[in-house]
């Protein structure tokens, strides 16, 4: 998750034009290869925030983040609350 292959790459190892892959993978998932990608790390991130094993800056770097507040950001976006006032209403 930290490093995924570009979608060039992708498309190159599965043989397949790259319009093609982007094309196809929006028709049967409903949504760009980044934006599945995203919604992926950030349900994975709510998972390890939910074990209580983690902290922010670990999570963070798990789901491939460079910085935490670039994570902390994303989160805040896709979930409507901070990592931290996740945690802290679990």
């Amino acid at each position: 998750m930290t490093e995924p292959p570009s979608l060039t790459e992708l498309a190159h190892q599965i043989n397949l034009p790259l319009q093609h892959l982007k094309e196809g993978f929006k028709h049967i998932y409903g949504e760009t290869v980044f934006a599945y990608l995203l919604n992926y790390k950030m349900e994975y991130a709510r998972k390890l925030l939910s074990t209580r094993k983690y902290n922010i800056s670990e999570v963070s770097f798990e789901v491939g983040y460079s910085t935490p507040s670039h994570f902390i950001a994303a989160f805040k976006k896709k979930f409507g609350a901070t990592p931290k006032r996740y945690m802290s209403s679990l």
